[in-house]
């Protein structure tokens, strides 16, 4: 563990930069994460989690000032797209930094204000950085203890979504390692191609952290669900649904025809609260646990209503739901 590395980066004097360091802490970096890596047993399906494993990476090494005259190194890494190897980056924002303001705010307004008053997203697209990878090295830091909280934090990630064999699904490439959610079953029974690419669309994103799009995305799963129930029975029509129907619609047209309770109304409107109350994505804030609500209500609709539609659509083919005071 070559804790000097970071200690001559660390010492570097402005305009300084020595590319033979910068290698030897990418390929220190490199031998560190196939080395932890090794110790995990992975199968294909696993391997998303692991972004050095899906494609070469940018480090970016910036070098701010901090308390007591010391400097510190803040590394983080963005995936290389279109591109054959890895690569790595010195960028000195010491002087600039050098000030009461930054150095006594924590980590995260340092990060802020890296990106938003020191220009660093000229240099980084602050999107594209892999969130994982963020750390401050100190001295006496490594790139080893780099890529041990690194992989750390994919790990954690990993526990925190699924933890059993990929199920068999169309786009299990995606990793999705979930006993919880039915969506086999789920993508099976609607047998609907835009419905199964919009769901993948969902869990892709939702894989890659992107709660806001992922909240949107399937709470129009949701909706589409509500309507091929109502679809099997029939009752689709304007005079029914309108010509752009919203969540009050489909529960108003399910009440009509008592095919659902105040109970699983009020749990679907839940469901549907959680996904208008995640306005922008932000990791510190929006919890893996609401997308996962989200899915649960996605399987509540599915086996409550939907299925029970198709029961109903092929015990009577061709016949529309009756009125309920019209029924036998």
């Amino acid at each position: 563990m070559d804790m000097d590395i970071a200690h001559k980066i660390m010492q570097w004097n402005a305009n300084t930069e020595d590319k033979e360091v910068l290698e030897e802490f990418l390929l220190e970096s490199k031998k560190a994460y196939s080395d932890e890596i090794k110790k995990i047993s992975l199968d294909d399906d696993d391997k998303i989690y692991f972004a050095w494993l899906q494609s070469y990476i940018h480090i970016y090494l910036i070098r701010i000032s901090d308390s007591m005259n010391f400097n510190q190194i803040v590394v983080m890494a963005t995936k290389v797209e279109n591109d054959s190897k890895n690569e790595i980056t010195y960028i000195d924002k010491a002087q600039e930094t050098d000030n009461g303001h930054f150095i006594h705010s924590n980590e995260d307004q340092k990060l802020s204000m890296l990106f938003d008053t020191y220009d660093l997203k000229k240099v980084i697209n602050p999107e594209a950085v892999i969130k994982k990878s963020v750390y401050f090295m100190s001295i006496g830091s490594s790139p080893e203890l780099w890529i041990n909280r690194w992989v750390d934090r994919e790990m954690e990630h990993t526990k925190k979504h699924f933890s059993l064999p990929p199920i068999d699904l169309k786009f299990n490439n995606l990793g999705l390692h979930t006993q919880k959610f039915k969506l086999n079953q789920i993508i099976k029974a609607v047998n609907d191609e835009q419905f199964n690419r919009e769901l993948e669309e969902c869990m892709t994103v939702f894989e890659e952290e992107y709660y806001y799009p992922a909240a949107a995305g399937l709470g129009g799963i949701m909706e589409s669900l509500l309507y091929k129930t109502l679809e099997n029975y029939q009752r689709t029509s304007h005079k029914i649904l309108g010509s752009d129907p919203t969540l009050l619609d489909y529960l108003g047209a399910l009440k009509r025809f008592n095919l659902i309770d105040r109970r699983q109304s009020n749990r679907i409107r839940a469901s549907f609260t959680i996904r208008n109350s995640i306005s922008h994505y932000n990791q510190g804030f929006t919890e893996v646990s609401d997308i996962e609500t989200m899915l649960h209500g996605i399987e509540n609709i599915f086996t409550t209503l939907y299925l029970p539609s198709q029961e109903w659509k092929e015990a009577h083919p061709n016949e529309q739901l009756p009125e309920p005071n019209h029924r036998n």
